[in-house]
């Protein structure tokens, strides 16, 4: 059994990972935001009780990605909850861009109190990785693996290469710090789950052809902006004809995710669309016209409580339908 539970936390991600080994269920986590000033990583950590977590991955150094986590880390140190394994992209090379391109001081103080946090751990954090794609899979059963497809190793390098041409220059972006995301695999013997945080567009240049098995679970790279979107791989990579497209998004208006353009190209191959929030291009293109008497919106028939149904097309629907609202949960036998 795996168990992937999208939490609703506004354009970010926070993400549980639960799975069977030896009769207990283990539990990871793969990012950590805040959102509205609630923590649901950690209000799940409390309410579950938890007593140990198998790996703790942060897929990439930006905010949204992080926020919440030295709330998590102080909280497994005062219960001594161990962590086995932390992954993580962090570099030199990293923290310099993020110095250059972030300069609020509630950024500052949250990057300060990650790692001071991530610091005080001592003996409760066992393993600590940086991540390539030539990790080791981490094996979470006999049956159940987790492995990582990206970064490539050569990417550090090539950032180094750029930052010394930047150095003395406020030319970064977050683009740069997306090219050393994660690309995670999470696979039985059966089902294969792509999580991509966010991944930039040459990362899936690089992955065509090159996922071992047929995903079932896909989650939609950087809240769904069409800049990442690399419509060779969606295409080809092996699938499962009922293979659900997760969008982690929220009401920011800066971005407007997700972009229409990336919500449309995945309906159009027949993916089943999902988000934590019914925001932007997920009510564009399904309130615009897709969602009509000739092609009712589908709706997943194994998903969660195996609901099957037609939707209206007015507005409130949408808002309020459980594909489009609220955390997403996903169950593998």
């Amino acid at each position: 059994m795996i168990k992937v539970t999208f939490k609703k936390v506004g354009q970010g991600d926070s993400i549980i990972v639960e799975w069977e080994n030896e009769g207990k269920i283990k539990l990871g986590i793969i990012d950590c935001n805040l959102c509205n000033n609630k923590n649901p990583i950690l209000e799940y950590l409390i309410s579950e009780s938890i007593t140990e977590i198998e790996f703790i991955i942060l897929s990439h150094y930006h905010i949204d990605h992080f926020s919440g986590f030295s709330e998590v880390f102080d909280y497994c140190k005062k219960q001594r909850i161990p962590i086995k394994w932390f992954y993580h992209t962090l570099s030199p090379q990293v923290l310099q861009i993020y110095n250059k391109i972030f300069t609020s001081k509630k950024i500052e103080s949250s990057s300060i109190r990650f790692f001071e946090s991530l610091e005080s751990l001592g003996e409760i954090l066992i393993n600590e990785v940086p991540v390539t794609r030539h990790v080791i899979p981490l094996e979470l059963s006999e049956n159940i693996n987790l492995t990582f497809l990206a970064p490539d190793g050569r990417i550090y390098r090539t950032i180094a290469k750029q930052i010394s041409r930047k150095v003395n220059k406020k030319i970064f972006s977050n683009a740069d710090i997306n090219k050393l995301c994660t690309v995670i695999l999470i696979r039985d013997l059966a089902n294969g789950i792509l999580l991509t945080s966010d991944a930039a567009k040459g990362c899936f240049r690089n992955l065509k052809g090159k996922i071992p098995i047929k995903v079932s679970l896909a989650q939609v790279p950087h809240h769904g902006s069409f800049n990442n979107y690399y419509d060779p791989f969606w295409t080809n990579f092996s699938r499962t004809s009922n293979c659900s497209a997760v969008f982690s998004v929220g009401d920011e208006p800066k971005d407007k995710l997700p972009h229409v353009q990336t919500v449309e190209a995945l309906d159009k191959l027949e993916y089943e669309i999902f988000s934590t929030d019914a925001v932007y291009g997920i009510q564009e293109y399904f309130l615009g016209g897709k969602v009509n008497n000739q092609n009712p919106l589908k709706i997943k028939s194994n998903f969660l409580d195996h609901f099957s149904r037609k939707i209206s097309t007015h507005q409130e629907s949408i808002v309020t339908n459980p594909r489009f609202s609220g955390d997403q949960q996903f169950k593998f036998a």
